[in-house]
This record gives C-alpha cells, structure tokens and sequence, in this order.
C-alpha cells in the first residue's frame, strides 16, 4: 500500500481496494475510484529506486506483488 511511486521505478502500479465497512459496495463500470498525480521533480533524483545500494524490492514488477518488507530485517543478528 505505498503511497508514492518514487523516481526510477519501472513496473505495473496495482491499485488495491479494500471494503472495511459493514456493507457490500457496489461499483459500476465507469464509475470514478481514484486519482493519481504526476509531479515534476525540480533537482535530479540523487539516487533512483533501482540503485544497487538501495535494496529496491519491486522494480520491474508486473503483477500484484506481496509486501518484502521482511526483506528489511536480519534475521541472524
């Protein structure tokens, strides 16, 4: 569920809905879910997702991919 796409990414967004209310939502085709926003950056990215160092976990990816956060933790401290 990130909330920003950073500079470098390369992949197919997925956009997750969850209901968490107590009634079923009904969605018809056409019917406005969503918006995104596209800005420009005004200073070159000092390091793109995708940079070595950086660890990036989903460049490239084409489907809905689970969450590899776990991926931050050493598991053999």
């Amino acid at each position: 569920t990130a909330g920003y796409v950073d500079p470098g990414w390369k992949g197919n967004l997925t956009l997750e809905l969850t209901n968490i209310a107590r009634l079923p939502i009904t969605m018809y085709a056409g019917m406005k879910i969503g918006q995104i926003s596209f800005l420009r950056l005004t200073t070159r990215a000092d390091r793109v997702y995708g940079t070595p160092s950086l660890g990036s976990k989903y460049q490239g990816q084409t489907l809905p991919t689970a969450s590899r956060m776990h991926e931050n933790f050493n598991k053999n401290p």
